[in-house]
């Protein structure tokens, strides 16, 4: 088989997507299988030093769509595509795999195999190795055993792990975390020590607290737990470390054990997309607002379709006071995802500042349509008081109340509004008690304040609050 030259990217760096693998099953139901096939031949690719991977949020945008490997190539920045299939008959699998070059669309490689299914393992690696050999990437380098780590020799468990990630990675609600988390225990009756799905159980949890689906006191100790025993069982997973730091980070207001977990899993992987999002978004919260910057614009080249490193992407231009960048953010992620409240979110959030009232209510009752809780209500709420309606502002706050009786509403959703409404003593209060209970949105206060809470509605003891958080971390 003849050798391939790949065209390398404008910085040097070799890249390849890997684009989701056709289900060929009758069986409908072995979709998560084929979709996990792919993913683990990106997370193996992935920690090839020197090689560019799209993320698999934006390789999944194209899935099911019969586009032009061409304008798939522009659209993610890469020079090849890896496209294939999977077919699974009874204990047999067969799997095909074609790498492709982007510019022209020619077949450089291909290859079949055919295999029972207790050898899924062997077959990842194979074509794993197929593809670094025929792209002239270094396969074993310092650190062989991250680019082929075996995290079970079990296939039920991992079948029921992939199940676990297909729900995982849906972001779609308390069902579809519930159903991961259930899918991840159960591969954890097989096998106790199956240490990525404890860290798969840990993001679970940690998104439920972040995105207000689970009160902390719940989910924290689970995510501890289970963040805690993945990192016993394997010191090598960059999942767990990015689930540490960002519990260090949002929770804890630890900073520096933050950092030291970033750098950890940044070493462990430096191709990960969410990775560098996150990061981006602590060294933001740090001042480093220009390392921020390079950061995320890190995540989006290795995955430019995805909406959490978009939506991130827009808080680091609102820290670093770049308003009019942070608007074109957030209708950029409308745009590319318009059921995704985030987008809307972060473009009216920046449209009051510019005291946008008429375009920031548009998009604000938009997320809040989408998503309706303590999130998108406080941010109408603020609105409405910045805005001279504090009739409109006080409705919001009555639909808190009644929200708050069956889902979480922050201290910090209460507090925004009354400050608005230049309502301080309550507000304070209300920041008081979310600093005591580290409430991740008193992390961002300091922007808050600078952007929303100066003139009339200024108060010394919100710079007191500021400086409060400040020596936390």
């Amino acid at each position: 088989m003849s050798e391939i030259n790949v065209t390398a990217q404008p910085d040097g760096q070799k890249s390849i997507a890997v684009l989701p693998f056709a289900n060929l099953s009758q069986d409908m139901e072995q979709e998560y299988f084929s979709d996990g096939v792919t993913e683990e031949i990106i997370n193996l690719l992935s920690r090839t030093p020197g090689l560019k991977v799209a993320g698999r949020t934006s390789s999944f945008t194209f899935k099911g769509k019969n586009q032009d490997l061409r304008s798939i190539g522009e659209q993610l920045g890469v020079s090849h595509i890896l496209e294939g299939s999977v077919q699974m008959s009874g204990n047999r699998i067969c799997i095909t795999a074609r790498l492709v070059n982007a510019a022209d669309g020619q077949h450089l490689w291909s290859d079949q195999y055919d295999r029972e299914i207790a050898d899924i393992f062997d077959i990842q690696d194979e074509i794993a190795l197929s593809i670094l050999r025929q792209v002239k990437v270094q396969l074993f380098g310092e650190e062989p055993r991250a680019t082929f780590k075996r995290y079970t020799n079990s296939p039920e468990a991992y079948q029921l792990y992939l199940h676990g990630r297909f729900f995982h990675n849906k972001f779609a609600g308390t069902t579809e975390f519930n159903k991961a988390i259930g899918y991840f225990q159960s591969a954890l009756a097989i096998e106790p020590d199956y240490a990525i799905a404890h860290a798969g159980i840990a993001s679970c949890y940690l998104n439920m607290w972040f995105y207000r689906l689970m009160p902390a006191s719940r989910a924290i100790p689970l995510m501890t737990e289970a963040t805690k025993r993945a990192l016993e069982l394997d010191p090598d997973i960059d999942e767990s470390y990015l689930a540490l730091a960002r519990m260090h980070m949002l929770y804890e207001w630890d900073f520096a054990s933050a950092a030291q977990a970033f750098e950890k899993a940044l070493a462990l992987n430096p191709n990960a997309p969410e990775l560098h999002g996150q990061y981006g978004l602590y060294l933001a919260l740090t001042g480093n607002t220009a390392d921020a910057q390079e950061h995320i614009a890190q995540a989006l080249s290795l995955e430019p379709f995805s909406l959490i490193n978009n939506f991130y992407g827009g808080y680091v231009y609102w820290i670093a006071g770049d308003f009019g960048n942070a608007v074109a953010q957030g209708r950029k992620l409308a745009a590319l995802d318009p059921a995704f409240w985030g987008g809307h979110m972060i473009t009216g959030l920046n449209l009051i500042t510019l005291q946008d009232y008429a375009e920031a209510q548009e998009a604000l009752e938009t997320a809040m349509e989408i998503n309706y809780n303590g999130i998108t209500l406080s941010a109408c709420g603020a609105l409405f008081g910045l805005s001279g309606e504090p009739e409109s502002a006080h409705d919001i706050l009555t639909q808190m109340a009644s929200l708050s009786k069956s889902q979480v509403v922050s201290n910090y959703d209460f507090g925004i509004v009354h400050a608005c409404i230049g309502e301080s003593d309550t507000a304070v209060a209300y920041f008081q008690a979310a600093v005591d209970k580290h409430e991740p949105p008193m992390l961002f206060f300091r922007y808050i304040a600078r952007d929303w809470l100066a003139g009339d509605l200024a108060d010394e003891r919100y710079h007191a609050l500021i400086d409060r958080v400040a020596g936390m971390h």
